[in-house]
């Protein structure tokens, strides 16, 4: 039944997308630079011969060690073009559809890809929607109507089979929008249903230059996802907050090149003055002195907030992660 469903679904999909395909020209350049992305050992060449279906196969070796290859084939399925971040050049929505053996493998995917491109028509930034993976969260459908793309989700059986009695779904399909406020992506059942959204000022760092930011959306639950970075003497420190009532903020540190991470106590000394989760990092580093915090354990703060603090020093480049998650 759920797999007639998703024949179904799959075939109502692509007659929409097909027809919206041929409205909407890709640039050469640009097929090149998304097969190549996408597809190992494309066929035909995209660069002689850019069409929009393409074989692929995958080269690697099985557990006796003799080389294998997975074949699949990849479809590009261009939807709009207009200017998503108002920069004065047009954009384009295309849907990038992946089909493996059996149609259950790890190369049986489909996304939709809003992407944002320069004056030479290269891909600047890359925004996604997860339509279909074996295992994801939601099995997405969209309808094209215009310059708007309307998306209905329904639970993943196979991900989420409590979401279904009987083989019937439980709760209604989510369904929603992506918009675009001041250049970036926010979906439509982020900003209706989301604590989060009310909150103006998401900063994560203090630092008023040197600091690039990112805005993107999760794409499997469709929040908003704050990114932002910065080099602080000889660490690189990556930000990043998301959720939907509750947020969850992430602090990724990572040594330059050729250099030391610092124990944790140096690392929290250094993110105290210039993040704006000052206060939960000076509880860690109070907790840090009297020896209370294990590595890898999730931990209270207090009664709003837990911590995560992970620590790899097994690579060539170590890393440190700084979680808080936000409990009420």
């Amino acid at each position: 039944m759920l797999r007639h469903q998703f024949v179904l679904f799959a075939a109502l999909l692509s007659a929409v997308s097909t027809s919206h395909a041929r409205d909407v020209i890709l640039p050469k350049s640009l097929i090149v630079e998304l097969i190549e992305y996408h597809c190992s050992s494309p066929d035909p060449n995209p660069k002689t011969n850019p069409v929009l279906e393409y074989d692929c196969s995958d080269a690697y070796e099985d557990a006796d060690g003799d080389e294998q290859s997975m074949d699949y084939s990849l479809r590009l399925i261009p939807l709009i073009a207009q200017d998503f971040n108002k920069d004065g050049i047009t954009d384009i929505a295309v849907e990038v559809e992946s089909s493996g053996p059996l149609g259950g493998s790890v190369t049986t995917n489909s996304a939709l890809h809003y992407l944002l491109l320069d004056k030479n028509k290269t891909i600047i930034n890359d925004h996604q929607i997860l339509l279909y993976a074996p295992f994801s969260d939601n099995i997405v459908e969209y309808n094209v109507n215009k310059s708007r793309i309307l998306y209905s989700a329904i639970p993943n059986f196979r991900s989420n089979p409590d979401s279904y009695d009987n083989g019937e779904l439980i709760d209604p399909p989510l369904k929603f929008e992506v918009n675009w406020v001041n250049g970036s992506p926010i979906s439509t059942y982020y900003r209706d249903n989301c604590r989060l959204a009310t909150i103006k000022d998401k900063s994560l760092l203090k630092l008023e230059g040197n600091v690039t930011r990112f805005i993107d959306i999760d794409i499997h639950d469709y929040t908003q996802i704050i990114t932002e970075e910065t080099t602080i003497g000889n660490l690189k420190i990556s930000a990043n907050m998301q959720g939907c009532n509750r947020s969850t903020a992430v602090y990724d540190i990572i040594p330059l090149p050729n250099k030391p991470l610092p124990v944790l106590a140096e690392v929290l000394t250094t993110l105290i003055p210039i993040a704006h989760h000052d206060q939960q990092l000076k509880t860690l580093l109070a907790l840090d002195k009297r020896s209370q915090i294990k590595f890898g354990e999730r931990f209270a703060l207090d009664s709003k907030w837990q911590a995560i603090v992970n620590v790899d020093r097994s690579n060539i480049s170590p890393t440190m992660s700084i979680i808080f998650e936000q409990s009420e």
